[in-house]
C-alpha cells in the first residue's frame, strides 16, 4: 500500500474508521465532523480525495504528526473528540534532498533545500495521481454512448497535491 496520515491514525487505539469510502476518524464513538484537523494552525474540513481513498497529506510533506483524544490543550479550544495537528516539513536551510517514491496509484516527490544557505529554505511535495490512466479504458464506452447521444461528456478522475513550506530566519543568534 501507500503511506496515508488519515489511515495511520485510524491503526491507533480508540480511532476508528468512518464506513467504505470515507478518510474520516471517528476517536470514541464521536462523529468525523466532531474532530478538529489543523496543517500549520489552519483548520481543515474536507481531508480526503475520491470519497476517503486518499487523504490530502502528502507524506513527503509531513513532519510530525499530534493526536489529541482527550484532555486537549486550551489552545485548540473545544472540541468534542480529537485533535490531529500536523505540521509540514520545513526545508533544510544547509543541504540539497530529493525523494521520490512510486506507487500502485500514485507518485510522490520531494525537494528541499536553501535558497539563501542559512537563512531561507524551501520543502515542495508533489503527488499525482494516475487513476485517469486507469480509469479512462474503463470509462471509454461510457464517453462513447455520451458522444452517440450528443452529450459532451469526458469522464476521467486523476489529482495533483502540491505542498509548499518557506522558512527564513530573520537573525541568527
Amino acid at each position: 500500500g501507500e503511506a496515508d496520515l488519515m489511515k495511520a491514525l485510524q491503526l491507533m487505539p480508540g480511532v476508528q474508521s468512518g464506513s467504505d469510502g470515507s478518510a474520516g476518524v471517528h476517536v470514541r464513538g464521536g462523529g468525523s465532523d466532531e474532530n478538529l484537523i489543523l496543517l500549520d494552525g489552519a483548520p481543515l474540513y474536507n481531508v480526503d480525495h475520491l470519497m476517503g481513498f486518499f487523504s490530502v497529506f502528502t507524506p513527503e510533506a509531513v513532519k510530525t504528526v499530534d493526536l489529541y483524544k482527550g484532555s486537549f490543550p486550551a489552545r485548540y479550544g473545544g472540541r468534542l473528540s480529537s485533535v490531529v495537528d500536523v505540521a509540514t516539513q520545513p526545508g533544510d536551510p544547509e543541504r540539497y534532498h530529493v525523494n521520490f517514491g512510486i506507487g500502485l496509484t500514485s507518485a510522490n516527490l520531494g525537494v528541499s533545500g536553501p535558497i539563501v544557505k542559512g537563512r531561507t529554505a524551501f520543502n515542495v511535495a508533489v503527488r499525482r495521481t494516475w487513476f485517469d490512466v486507469i480509469t479512462t479504458p474503463a470509462l471509454a464506452i461510457a464517453n462513447a454512448d455520451a458522444k452517440r447521444n450528443g452529450d459532451k461528456y469526458d469522464a476521467h478522475y486523476a489529482f495533483t497535491d502540491f505542498n509548499l513550506h518557506l522558512s527564513h530566519r530573520t537573525d541568527q543568534w
